[in-house]
């Protein structure tokens, strides 16, 4: 019986991905929490282009958001407002990005648990959305599981034969006796 942990989409979405955002949830880091959702959505990105292209670009991310970040109310985020969030906080940890200062989104801050889970005051400030991180987090969760499913309907098709493939390149984790063990069988 093979080994799940080595099972490609088990491996990195739910022994690195998610795992990694609980863990940072559940320790009260919730800026790593962001960096990893933001990740995360460039890595699904990734799994979704084209066969012949090799590098998310802009609208590739902003097109996967659009489609499969989706928070519970009224209030939702746009695919411009995600990029952009995903730069200010790549880039400098902060809140403001290139777009957002062009006006072309709106900033995103950052709370804990709220109900609702996305914050909008256009009265107090057109530019800025609050968003909780816990929502975040599950809002990602829901976005991949419907991707994937959107992915492998037909698991013969070729964007699951390519999304396979880039599988194999994305953060994976190895146990360390795994690895000496076969070290060990080697120098025999």
């Amino acid at each position: 019986m093979a080994d799940l942990r080595q099972v490609p989409i088990i491996n990195v979405i739910h022994n690195n991905i998610r795992k990694g955002i609980d863990v940072t949830i559940g320790n009260k880091c919730l800026g790593s929490a962001v960096i990893l959702i933001l990740s995360a959505i460039d890595a699904m990105a990734y799994l979704g282009m084209p066969e012949n292209q090799e590098d998310v670009t802009k609208p590739d991310f902003i097109d996967w958001a659009e489609r499969y970040i989706c928070f519970p109310g009224r209030e939702q985020l746009t695919g411009a407002d995600l990029y952009g969030a995903r730069c200010a906080v790549l880039h400098s940890f902060g809140v403001r990005s290139k777009m957002s200062r062009a006006g072309r989104c709106r900033m995103i801050g950052y709370m804990d648990q709220s109900e609702p889970p996305n914050r909008y005051e256009p009265n107090v400030s057109r530019g800025l959305v609050l968003v909780s991180v816990p929502a975040f987090r599950d809002a990602l969760f829901e976005g991949i599981e419907k991707f994937l499913i959107d992915l492998y309907k037909e698991p013969q098709s070729k964007k699951a034969q390519v999304a396979d493939k880039r599988f194999r390149s994305l953060m994976h984790t190895v146990p360390a006796r795994e690895l000496e063990g076969k070290e060990g069988k080697n120098k025999r």
